[in-house]
C-alpha cells in the first residue's frame, strides 16, 4: 500500500521539526552589524578595546571594508563610529583565531 503526502501538508511539518531539533540556528547574524565592544565580546573573548586595535585593526588591514574586509571606519574620528558586519566577521574570526596573540 502507497501512501501519498502532499508536499504542501509535508513540507511544514518538516520545517518546524527542524527548528525543533535545533538543525537551524535562532538568529543569524547575516545583516547585523556590530559596534567593537559588541565584536569584542561575541568573537573576541572581552579582549579590551585596545587588544583589538592593536591585535586586529593594526594587523589585519585586509579586515578594513575599503580592502574587501567587513570594518567600516576601525579609527573614526569624531562623531563617527567603527561599523563591523557580524557575519562576515565572525567568519573571519574563526579562521584566524589562532594567529592571535591571546595573551598580550
Amino acid at each position: 500500500m502507497e501512501l501519498v503526502i502532499d508536499d504542501k501538508q509535508l513540507m511544514p511539518a518538516v520545517k518546524e521539526t527542524i527548528k525543533q531539533l535545533g538543525l537551524v540556528p535562532e538568529q543569524s547574524l547575516k545583516g547585523l552589524t556590530w559596534s567593537v565592544d559588541e565584536f569584542r565580546h561575541e568573537c573576541l573573548g572581552g579582549k579590551s578595546r585596545a587588544w583589538v586595535k592593536r591585535e586586529i585593526f593594526d594587523r589585519y588591514p585586509e579586515t578594513y571594508i575599503e580592502n574587501g574586509g567587513f570594518i567600516v571606519d576601525p579609527f573614526p574620528g569624531t562623531g563617527r563610529k567603527t561599523i563591523i558586519y557580524a557575519y562576515d566577521a565572525s567568519l573571519w574570526v574563526n579562521e584566524h583565531y589562532r594567529e592571535f596573540n591571546w595573551r598580550s
